[in-house]
């Protein structure tokens, strides 16, 4: 099995592929649920969350900065700065805001204090619950994804400013991989019995496809490892993007 997860409001949206189609699609409360039902079967979790934390420094994680590159001029705008590892894990935005400031020489955005809640339920998951799914669960950026299987092109379309032809766009770019994909998009969305927007639904599929066999091989961003970076000063969790080309 192979998993594409994208959060949503309700929880976690997951897009499963078998081998060569699309298989079903859930909603999880959270990652542990997530985990419970996929473990046994899951050969490769790709999932739009980052892994492997900063604690005292705001610099650019490698695989940060090499995806904006890549997605520069248009798309790198998707790629948000990463809070330190004591930030995310913090109750409120004030309090995150107040430990971003103490631990470095920058502040925390609203976008970034917008995504914090599943940083951390990830991190605590993979530190703390379940290391061992650690290299089953990687990270991924959709943007990064529809890049590679789009021939190095970043989308043209934004979500918020035009979110239909943003849709159809990425719709067009995942459908030459997989002719069925409009079909299985609408399946998709139409069974889950929750609040899900079409972006949550078609970053779920872009990553469930990178990560199925009917893409090539992953391969990581940074492209080549900086010689002066120690990474997640835990040395637990990598610090990478997964992304796969046609």
């Amino acid at each position: 099995m192979y998993i594409g997860v994208d959060g949503c409001s309700t929880g976690w949206i997951a897009v499963q592929y078998e081998e060569d189609s699309y298989e079903d699609s859930s909603l999880y409360k959270d990652i542990d649920e997530l985990w419970a039902a996929h473990h046994d079967t899951a050969e490769r979790i790709l999932i739009d969350v980052p892994i492997g934390l900063r604690e005292n420094s705001n610099m650019k994680r490698p695989c940060d900065d090499a995806a904006r590159k890549k997605l520069s001029p248009k798309r790198h705008s998707s790629v948000f700065s990463v809070p330190v590892r004591a930030a995310v894990h913090e109750e409120s935005y004030e309090d995150a805001k107040a430990t971003q400031e103490k631990h470095t020489d920058g502040s925390l955005g609203v976008q970034s204090w917008g995504i914090a809640d599943k940083i951390a339920e990830l991190d605590s998951f993979l530190r703390e619950t379940e290391p061992d799914a650690v290299g089953t669960i990687r990270e991924a950026h959709p943007e990064v994804c529809f890049w590679a299987l789009n021939g190095e092109s970043a989308t043209k379309h934004s979500k918020t400013g035009q979110p239909a032809a943003a849709f159809w766009e990425r719709i067009g770019i995942l459908e030459a991989i997989d002719d069925t994909i409009v079909d299985d998009v609408r399946d998709a969305a139409t069974d889950l019995d929750a609040k899900v927007g079409n972006d949550d639904v078609i970053d779920a599929f872009a990553l469930a496809l990178t990560a199925s066999p009917k893409t090539g091989s992953l391969r990581t961003l940074p492209d080549k490892w900086p010689d002066d970076e120690t990474g997640d000063p835990t040395g637990e969790l990598p610090m990478e993007m997964v992304y796969a080309y046609p």
